[in-house]
């Protein structure tokens, strides 16, 4: 017995019987200090031994040496249900080679990294560490388990290329819970429709952009969630044609678009003395940003759904005078727009989410496989 071996294994009922040594790898051979085990079927403790068949097992490296266990594999019999039954370790799982830790540690690196590059560093084969991968991710994935609030995106597969993804992310809890191989609302329904009826009833809003298929999508997978147009979104519109009306007033002044699209009361005084002079230089211009702050004072207030929906439209019949687009736009959308004031539900989780995900993607150096895609980035928001 090895006291200081036993404390850095931190396996309960182990002992470190001895420790060998050879080329930069580390053995140890364990023994066991509990002489029964409880049946896995009737769940009664039995001592009486069958057979101890040892095994050897990957660990966790120590002072950077690989390290392996020597286990003693105990089968025993059991008189209650007259059946032989293999001993249950609380630090690995049946028939698996490496330890629970291990195999977790591996999983944590290739989330940070690539397969490639955990492969060559824990000298195991690409097909090792994809296979303990999968099998972690198995373990791990939580899904859509009390879903109540949805947010739906898209992202881009490949850099510079119109080849889209679908995102679907669970706002509450601001994790990613499924990723779809299509931008085509027929594909994303049918996908969506793989989860049972009673789990897509339990969600009760779902916060998308004004695309119009992603509201189609709402109402046909999720028949009691509320669809909530993400006011970021609606925003964008509002200030895409402010930033147009300023290039037709031919006012490209430097940092011109910044102070515009800035929101008021976030400007300093110097911002707000610079902006002023700006707005002289064009009344129809001077006049779009006035509706665009009072937009944007409409979803700071706390309202019900009806009160927010109101006042839109009493903007809406004022900033016609000045907006074309935008107008439309909300118009088409205002009871997702009014829906807001609900809850006051954002996808402002699905923008971290998306960031995340550009991450792991410059991480990882591309995917070729879309299926290796989706499994790694579910289980990067699986923890």
């Amino acid at each position: 017995m090895d006291i200081q071996l036993d404390a850095l294994l931190k396996f309960p009922h182990v002992t470190v019987e001895s420790c060998a040594q050879q080329d930069n790898e580390v053995y140890l051979k364990l023994r066991f200090l509990n002489e029964e085990a409880r049946c896995l079927r009737c769940e009664k403790l039995s001592s009486e031994l069958h057979q101890n068949r040892p095994i050897l097992i990957r660990d966790l490296s120590i002072f950077g040496q690989v390290t392996y266990l020597k286990i003693p594999r105990r089968q025993f019999y059991c008189h209650d249900c007259q059946g032989y039954f293999t001993e249950s370790l609380t630090f690995m799982d049946a028939g698996r080679q490496y330890t629970r830790r291990y195999e977790e540690h591996l999983y944590q690196q290739v989330q940070l990294s690539s397969i490639e590059q955990v492969s060559r560093v824990e000298r195991l084969s690409f097909d090792r560490i994809e296979g303990i991968f999968k099998h972690q991710y198995a373990l791990k994935k939580t899904g859509w388990s009390g879903v109540k609030r949805l947010g739906i995106d898209e992202i881009s597969k490949r850099k510079g290329h119109q080849n889209f993804a679908t995102v679907i992310g669970n706002l509450e809890a601001g994790k990613l819970i499924e990723v779809i191989d299509s931008h085509q609302q027929e594909d994303i329904i049918e996908t969506l429709e793989q989860q049972p009826l009673e789990v897509r009833e339990q969600v009760e809003e779902v916060s998308v952009d004004m695309w119009g298929g992603f509201p189609k999508v709402t109402e046909k997978v999720f028949p009691n969630a509320v669809i909530v147009i993400d006011r970021f979104h609606v925003m964008k519109a509002v200030n895409t044609e402010l930033n147009k009306i300023r290039r037709q007033a031919s006012i490209f002044d430097r940092g011109s678009k910044f102070l515009l699209l800035k929101n008021g009361k976030d400007l300093t005084p110097e911002e707000i003395e610079r902006l002023e002079l700006l707005l002289q230089k064009s009344k129809r211009l001077a006049k779009a940003y006035e509706w665009k702050e009072e937009f944007r004072v409409i979803y700071e207030q706390s309202l019900t759904v009806e009160e927010g929906k109101h006042q839109i439209k009493e903007w809406l019949d004022k900033a016609q005078t000045v907006y074309s687009e935008a107008i439309t736009t909300i118009r088409n959308h205002l009871d997702g727009i009014s829906n807001y004031f609900r809850n006051r539900t954002t996808s402002g989780a699905m923008e971290g989410i998306n960031n995340r995900i550009k991450l792991i993607k410059r991480q990882a150096y591309g995917f070729v496989n879309f299926n290796n895609f989706r499994e790694r980035l579910l289980a990067c928001f699986s923890n």
